[in-house]
């Protein structure tokens, strides 16, 4: 049996049962590589491992749109994640997908009533990577999903733009379903990295003004 993310053998006794139920397996080295944040204080607005408190650039997000995301991060974006979502995501090792499968079934499970929207990639973006990063998760830990929005076409990746940059960046998103399939629906955004807020907050302007009932969001890391 092989690591899920490091791809190097693992010698463990697993029963029949935990072998073809466990979405994914990780060495005790990859394990230990992955700070978990559902067991420690967080911002409530964005899941930023905090004193708890909302932080600063909640507080901002809360004066300027009337209201926080009350994101959920499974992760913090440390060197491990880093590595992780660096191989996966830009270099497109597909299989990695499997790595945080166990965390994300799990977390969801808190979500029952809400439909799940992943952040869309645009069609060039989606042509250059050959699949969604955050869509990928999803269908290796059996989560159901809608396809709700659809990203107009864009330029530079994310990834390359400063915190400025992001924070100008015009609404990219439009609503991909006839509105009444949201109307007075809980939503559930999720997105792989929570960085500046800005990605969310769009996607959240969009399903709040076609009629959702609750926005909230769910980020592999921050």
């Amino acid at each position: 049996m092989k690591c899920s993310n490091c791809q190097n053998e693992i010698i463990e006794n697993l029963t029949l049962i935990e072998w073809f139920i466990t979405p994914n397996i990780l060495c005790f080295r990859c394990q230990q590589q992955f700070h978990h944040l559902q067991e420690v204080k967080t911002c409530p607005g964005c899941g930023r491992e905090n004193t708890g408190e909302l932080c600063q650039d909640c507080q901002q997000w809360q004066r300027a749109q009337g209201y926080t995301l009350q994101n959920k991060a499974l992760f913090s974006y440390d060197e491990g994640f880093q590595q992780w979502i660096e191989a996966y995501k830009f270099k497109g090792d597909y299989r990695l997908r499997r790595v945080i499968a166990n965390e994300l079934q799990q977390e969801l499970k808190k979500y029952a009533n809400f439909m799940i929207c992943p952040i869309p990639l645009s069609e060039e973006r989606f042509a250059q990577r050959g699949f969604n990063q955050v869509i990928g998760c999803l269908e290796a830990a059996g989560i159901e999903y809608q396809k709700l929005l659809q990203r107009k076409a864009d330029g530079q990746p994310q990834s390359m733009k400063t915190r400025a940059e992001r924070l100008m960046m015009p609404q990219p998103y439009v609503l991909k379903v006839d509105e009444i399939k949201i109307r007075g629906q809980n939503i559930l955004i999720i997105d792989d990295v929570y960085t500046t807020g800005r990605t969310l907050f769009h996607a959240a302007e969009i399903l709040y003004e076609k009629g959702a009932r609750t926005v909230g969001s769910l980020t592999f890391a921050r």
